[in-house]
């Protein structure tokens, strides 16, 4: 039995180098391994060579700023304000004013204006974030396609306003409410976490989605990071607890032989009995680098290749269905595996990509048939709920009897993923305001400097250049020669019954 074991592992690792290399040259990968990581290799390297600028062409630091935007655009709830300027209630009470008018009209109304202007004067029938969310995301649930619509990416900075507010209600810097366990949970999130989560999520990426996936995700994180520390040369900026330390007024400590401080992992060290934190942060090569938060960007970032990544359909090659197939390939048909209409539908409007016309396939079309036609499955009609469905090739039949198990199913809508990231977001978040090290504005900022960088590597790397040519595999409409319509997982997988499992149009 032991021998037995120890053979299907060595069988298993086997797979997984093949099904990794996937008929590539073994000497080539390290190659493409760093060119697909050389962005995140880049802010690294400026990042550690950053002590090495000259002090005397070194902008200037800006100590007040982050202080004074995150009071006035989140609310002032510990009132330091008064604290910092001396003053009566009277800052504080402004600073709930303008919080309220920015979280109403800078992300509420206007960015509800765009979406309404978008999608019902200029009528745009797809989704500018997700091109082909009809084909991973829908079964037939208009009020599911308009929530999506709705919240990536116009509501994300409005839930991040209330999320980051919730949070910092719970980071106040009076020692009262510092406890061991705090403290631990928080170096948790803020050190371990930071690190693990982005490889993580990039294993995820490799294993469950289409091959380049992970290329965009380490583009998008490496594009936003180099503008961080970009912005953190260019436009220093002090971090919360320099003022906690040293008071909004300080102009001694305000210059750049200023060392780092650890700020709340201090108490870490204490309890772990370590300094690892404290000389690694009297060590940092950049100390005013507060806006925009990397922690944050890296989180989220992480997030948003999952939420929009993560597809919600299962089974949808399952075997209750391989009647309706063989009257398909009875009929002269190589397409099988297509959902019902009360599942998956995929809408004929003017494509993406500006075609004039698509061409929806027919249950009866052959494989040349389609490999000929001109579908853009961008395509989507936002209002439609009777529209023919999507014809996918099938690469394996499901079995219900086996994919329906309980340990099965909650995997099945994508939420077990989408769930855990975002309670890392919210953690990661709280971590680095319990910790002292950023303001709610810096987090903020690090959220739009990573929706700004998903933007442009969705838009015209992911969608147009990983996406379509994966879906013209699955549609039949290009030859499979180089086994890429199936995942990484799928490849290991291979002819078992858990193949599907790693299929993100199952």
């Amino acid at each position: 039995m032991i021998q037995s074991a120890f053979l299907g592992f060595f069988n298993l690792i086997i797979r997984i180098i093949k099904s990794g290399l996937n008929k590539r040259n073994i000497l080539t990968l390290p190659l493409n391994f760093f060119i697909n990581f050389l962005p995140v290799v880049i802010w690294l390297s400026i990042f550690h060579h950053a002590g090495m600028i000259p002090l005397d062409i070194r902008p200037t630091i800006h100590s007040k700023i982050a202080f004074i935007s995150d009071a006035f655009l989140f609310g002032d709830w510990f009132g330091e304000l008064q604290s910092q300027y001396h003053d009566s209630y009277q800052l504080t009470k402004i600073s709930f004013a303008t919080a309220f008018a920015f979280c109403v009209f800078g992300l509420l109304i206007i960015p509800l204006s765009i979406w309404y202007y978008l999608y019902h004067i200029k009528s745009l029938k797809y989704n500018i974030i997700e091109w082909y969310d009809h084909i991973f995301h829908f079964e037939n649930k208009k009020n599911t396609r308009r929530f999506r619509l709705l919240a990536v990416p116009f509501l994300i900075p409005f839930f991040a306003f209330i999320i980051l507010n919730l949070d910092h209600t719970f980071s106040s810097q009076n020692i009262e409410n510092f406890t061991k366990t705090k403290d631990i949970i928080a170096w948790f999130s803020y050190v371990i976490l930071h690190v693990t989560v982005p490889i993580l999520t990039a294993v995820y990426l490799y294993v469950f989605h289409p091959a380049g996936t992970v290329k965009c995700f380490s583009f998008a994180l490496g594009l936003q990071n180099i503008c961080g520390v970009f912005t953190h040369l260019l436009f220093p900026t002090a971090s919360p607890w320099f003022t906690h330390l040293y008071g909004i007024h300080d102009t001694e400590h305000v210059n750049y032989t200023q060392e780092g401080f650890a700020a709340g992992l201090i108490r870490v060290d204490n309890h772990l009995g370590t300094h690892l934190n404290t000389n690694g942060f009297h060590l940092s090569p950049i100390v005013f680098g507060a806006v925009p938060s990397l922690h944050s960007a890296i989180a989220f970032q992480c997030f948003l290749f999952i939420i929009t990544r993560a597809s919600s359909f299962k089974h949808r090659f399952a075997s209750d269905r391989s009647q309706s197939t063989s009257n398909r390939l009875r009929n002269g048909t190589q397409m099988v595996g297509s959902t019902d209409d009360e599942e998956n539908d995929s809408d004929e409007i003017n494509s993406k990509t500006s075609r004039d016309e698509c061409v929806t396939t027919s249950n009866s079309s052959s494989m040349s048939d389609l490999a000929d036609s001109d579908e853009d499955y961008s395509d989507i009609d936002l209002e439609a709920t009777d529209k023919e469905s999507s014809q996918l090739l099938s690469l394996y039949t499901d079995d219900t009897d086996f994919t329906n198990r309980w340990y099965f199913r909650i995997f099945n809508t994508g939420l077990v993923a989408k769930l855990l990231i975002s309670s890392f977001i919210i953690l990661q978040w709280w971590a680095t305001m319990y910790l002292d090290h950023h303001y709610r504005f810096d987090l903020f900022i690090g959220l739009l400097y990573s929706i700004t960088s998903f933007i442009v590597i969705n838009n015209f790397v992911l969608q147009p250049r990983v996406l379509k040519p994966w879906l013209d595999l699955r549609f039949g409409k290009m030859p499979d020669d180089n086994n890429e319509a199936r995942t990484m997982g799928m490849r290991v997988f291979k002819g078992t019954k858990i193949e599907w499992f790693f299929d993100p149009l199952a």
